[in-house]
């Protein structure tokens, strides 16, 4: 498709029909590098007319013609009509349109007029055991917290970001809800202990040591900051241990905690096994076992139970079967009944 200088004269002067200034424009779109030949001058890419003028007359354009005189080298020959005026100024915006079309790479971004608020993070709640008693409270997630006396915790209530991160001052007991998808981690003065289902015990009530205690399941304890290059290798727990980290040079040592021996002038009959030790032990030969150790009854759905098991530690001197059994419960989400005193029953919720 071509364009006639006859019809591009037209067009300069204003005498195209509609249909004629569709088929100009349409093939500027198709050559845009056509329209540089008939736009070499600076004066036109400069011409800004003043829109407050009126349309010139004859006799004033004669007048101007004679004072101004015939130009000497013109770069093509055109009426000068204030319609071809026009047409100029038509075909100098349709240029910049289509330049600037083609290098919408290069535009500068422009900031939005009203950025997006940034929401202001949900205060933590505070939980305080001014009393010397210990309280028992529970976390959104239903874990369990028995907080000592002088002890706070803190907490997003709801958790956020996938994790439940608790912030202690103090000494607590956590039975932790079992969720493998969002990590339960205790911090306290500096120092991370890790968790997805288990009871643990954490204090740094002493003034030189913080303490991590784990009694049943399995924690993993980091040091939160390492820029001051102190640090430890991360330290997984198993029950029964214990772990103390220096506060001030963060050296650690890790324990077994053994109970006391109690000296009975007249023991009384006791079962032969103090302490019970499960590694990965199915639920219900943990429950089967203890029906026989204590000669109690517990009832429970075998088949409801059949994927549960259980890692810890049962100390028979320190912790009842009722505790035990509450403890067991809720790490699996289970419900404990007491029936009678020689009598439980378990259901799943």
């Amino acid at each position: 498709m071509g364009i006639s200088t006859h019809l591009l004269e037209k067009f300069f002067n204003g005498d195209c029909t509609e249909e004629e200034k569709r088929e100009i424009v349409e093939f500027f779109k198709l050559h845009p590098e056509k329209l540089d030949q008939y736009l070499t001058e600076d004066s036109w890419k400069d011409f800004t007319p003043d829109t407050r003028m009126e349309v010139p007359t004859e006799k004033l354009r004669s007048n101007i013609g004679q004072e101004v005189g015939e130009m000497q080298t013109p770069v093509r020959k055109i009426r000068y009509s204030w319609v071809a005026a026009a047409s100029v100024i038509f075909l100098v915006a349709f240029y910049f349109l289509l330049h600037n079309g083609t290098n919408k790479g290069t535009t500068p971004p422009v900031a939005a007029a009203n950025p997006p608020k940034i929401k202001n993070e949900t205060p933590l709640k505070i939980i305080d055991n001014a009393s010397s008693a210990i309280k028992t409270c529970f976390l959104p997630d239903s874990s369990k917290v028995e907080l000592t006396g002088a002890s706070r915790i803190s907490f997003n209530d709801p958790f956020i970001n996938g994790r439940r991160d608790i912030f202690l001052e103090g000494e607590a007991v956590f039975t932790v809800r079992k969720d493998d998808a969002k990590p339960f981690t205790v911090h306290a003065r500096g120092i991370a202990t890790t968790a997805l289902g288990t009871v643990f015990r954490v204090s740094d009530k002493h003034g030189l040591f913080t303490t991590v205690h784990l009694i049943s399941g399995r924690v993993v304890v980091k040091k939160e900051d390492t820029k001051d290059g102190k640090a430890f290798k991360n330290i997984y727990l198993l029950p029964g241990q214990q772990l103390a980290v220096n506060k001030e040079n963060f050296s650690v040592q890790i324990k077994n905690l053994t109970p006391a021996t109690k000296v009975r002038p007249e023991p009384a009959a006791a079962p032969a096994q103090q302490i019970l030790t499960f590694t990965n032990r199915p639920l219900t030969e943990i429950l089967s076992l203890l029906q026989k150790e204590y000669k109690m009854s517990i009832s429970f759905d075998a088949a409801a139970l059949q994927n549960m098991t259980f890692t810890g530690t049962l100390d028979r001197n320190k912790e009842s079967l009722e505790s035990f059994l509450n403890t067991l419960c809720d790490l699996n989400e289970l419900t404990l009944k007491k029936i009678s005193d020689n009598s439980f029953s378990i259901q799943v919720k």
